[in-house]
């Protein structure tokens, strides 16, 4: 509590907002079916607009409500221009626009219960149909609820003895102090059967119910109908703490006509009680950031000035230097050596003291030491980006398997010596995957590894692949069969940030702390208690609790050279690069065997992990394990 009497998480969230969206009355864009609705949240920042995130799309449906909300940092003092821009999703990439509306989010915070309503309009100023957005503020909560429904004896809403209904249900939280409710979780459908069995829910305290245990939430049961006019069965309410009370908890069900319509059972529910990234900090959790670049063929000649590699000579940054350097800069505030190893792959290497000959190499130290791949800080990796530039020789295809086998073998390490480190892999890439097959049984054993990946998209390739590795709505699953244990990959196409490296950032970090705590929860690891700290070391007196620093060298950052891209490369025959997507084995081509350039690096990397604990590489994170 504060000296005003606030709790602590009243004032954690008395800036943060989370808007729910829906629209009515839409016009309809589709000649044999329904708009099929989905809506892109803009934000604006120095007069320009940028996605902030969008929704899931609803299906042949002309009033949806949508589950996905935003939570987003609330200013009373600053003006927060917003756009809704509400589309008819038309299959992969293609989309009609609907329309679009504009307010501010004080608008939304200080409108009547939290409540606006918006005219959606085309860009000739016709109105297609009304958005709704709704406010609440955030009460930030980290537990997790996990639980199961089923039903029994459902009515039977058909009338055909070879089909019956195919119920899936929506759970809504009541706001408070107002009749209103928001849709907050929407289950799957299952087929044919009035006792259906759902699969289990894991979701967050702060999205289910705000935090509010008590809080009356409303599920609701429904018949699923593939024209989207699904039929209403039957409802209920019941809070959290209800629920968690005892296992196989029943509740009578009511029809719209408040008739008894079969029953409600809530299997179990656990109330998994997470710790928050913060406190794994102060428990001395290390996040250590590896860096792996993309010298494939496709991204073009280095020294042509249309290729995403290009050096320009009047100091503009490439694609791959904004985003090194809007996210590393932020990932390094939490990462005490400053020490990254930085990695290449998808080219022919002749660095000064490295060299692959004619071997297209898929995982080689950019500073050219295989036994120590690490630079010191921000300004080091790009520097050393940069030089290797005149050193390589871009070739193909797009294998991520061996750079993310080579994160997993430092992560295993660590992991063995008890070291409280988590490793982010930060992939930056042009194109499609070419072995799509390994990286998903890789990626699924990685979950039980302190590691993360996250992938950058540069350029205007066919991010397909990476989509599906984000596994965000569908979990991966390897060969045998095994689901990954939690979420680790985050991709984020760069185009769509470019202009704002800030909200670039801020998109690619986002699932970071939860990935940092989902992985700690899942080996049963709970943050270390806070250190005591020893201001002395740090110039704190007493006397004086702020002194000057004496001394203390100012950093000069990372400068462009000023001079063109070297047009030769010592070495390298001058050849044309392939064009995108040619010359490259196809994904179908390759099947889903180990490609055979992985086995050319093994007199490279067999001893990897061995070299590396004896080499500078790691050396500190391995004394404090040892300690």
């Amino acid at each position: 509590m504060d000296q005003f009497g606030r709790s602590q998480s009243t004032l954690e969230s008395s800036q943060k907002l989370e808007l729910f969206i829906s629209c009515r009355s839409l016009a309809n864009m589709d000649t044999f079916s329904k708009s099929d609705p989905f809506v892109i949240f803009y934000i604006q920042r120095n007069n320009h607009w940028f996605e902030y995130g969008r929704t899931e799309i609803i299906n042949d449906n002309l009033n949806p409500n949508f589950q996905k909300s935003f939570i987003i940092d609330y200013h009373f003092e600053t003006k927060q221009p917003l756009k809704f821009v509400v589309f008819d999703d038309d299959g992969p990439q293609q989309a009609d626009l609907i329309g679009s509306c504009e307010t501010t989010l004080g608008a939304i915070a200080g409108a009547k219960d939290q409540v606006q309503v918006l005219e959606v309009k085309d860009n000739n100023g016709k109105k297609n149909g009304k958005l709704i957005v709704r406010a609440d503020q955030v009460q930030m909560i980290n537990d997790q609820i996990i639980f199961q429904l089923k039903a029994q004896k459902l009515p039977d809403t058909r009338f055909f003895f070879w089909h019956t209904t195919s119920p899936f249900f929506r759970i809504y939280r009541q706001r408070k102090e107002t009749d209103q409710s928001v849709l907050v979780y929407e289950s799957e459908y299952v087929s044919n059967t009035r006792d259906p069995i759902w699969k289990p829910i894991n979701i967050k305290a702060q999205k289910l119910c705000n935090g509010d245990y008590l809080m009356q939430l409303v599920i609701q049961i429904w018949d699923y109908r593939s024209s989207g006019d699904h039929l209403q069965i039957a409802e209920t309410t019941i809070s959290v703490n209800e629920m968690k009370q005892q296992k196989n908890l029943t509740r009578q069900l009511k029809d719209p006509k408040k008739q008894n319509a079969g029953t409600l059972i809530i299997s179990e529910c656990n109330i998994i009680e997470k710790p928050s990234f913060f406190e794994y900090l102060q428990g001395g959790t290390q996040i250590n950031l590896i860096v792996a670049i993309d010298f494939t063929g496709s991204n073009g000649n280095p020294s042509n000035s249309n290729s995403l590699h290009f050096i320009d000579p009047r100091g503009a940054l490439n694609q791959y230097q904004i985003a090194i350097q809007s996210v590393g800069e932020i990932l390094l505030n939490y990462d005490y050596d400053q020490k990254i190893p930085v990695y290449g792959f998808g080219c022919k290497v002749r660095l000064p003291n490295f060299n692959s000959g004619n071997d297209t190499l898929h995982c080689f130290p950019l500073n050219g030491n295989p036994q120590d791949a690490e630079v010191f800080g921000l300004d080091a990796i790009m520097q050393t980006y940069y030089n290797t530039l005149r050193h390589v020789q871009l070739d193909g295809p797009t294998y991520f398997n061996p750079i993310i086998t080579e994160s997993m073998k430092i992560a295993q390490l660590c992991k063995d010596m008890a070291s409280d480190s988590y490793f982010v892999l930060l992939i930056l890439t042009d194109g499609e995957i070419h072995d799509m097959k390994p990286v998903i049984n890789s990626v699924v054993r990685a979950a039980e590894l302190p590691l993360s990946i996250i992938i950058i998209g540069v350029g205007n390739a066919d991010f397909t692949n990476m989509n599906t590795l984000d596994g965000d709505d569908v979990p991966l699953v390897d060969d045998m069969g095994r689901k990954t244990k939690r979420d680790l990959v985050q991709f984020v196409p760069f185009n769509e940030y470019k202009n704002n490296p800030e909200l670039l950032a801020k998109n690619v970090l986002y699932e970071l702390p939860d990935q940092l705590v989902d992985y700690m929860t899942l080996i049963g690891k709970k943050p270390n208690a806070k250190k005591n700290v020893d201001m002395s070391k740090y110039g704190f007196d007493g006397m004086n609790p702020f002194p000057q620093p004496q001394g203390f060298p100012q950093p000069q950052g990372f400068q462009q050279p000023n001079q063109v891209y070297p047009p030769s490369q010592q070495g390298f025959p001058q050849q044309g690069y392939p064009p995108p997507n040619q010359g490259y084995p196809s994904q179908t081509n390759i099947g889903y065997q180990q490609p055979p350039e992985y086995y050319q690096q093994q007199p490279v990397f067999n001893n990897f992990a061995q070299n590396m604990a004896k080499g500078g590489f790691m050396s500190q994170h391995l004394q404090n394990a040892q300690k």
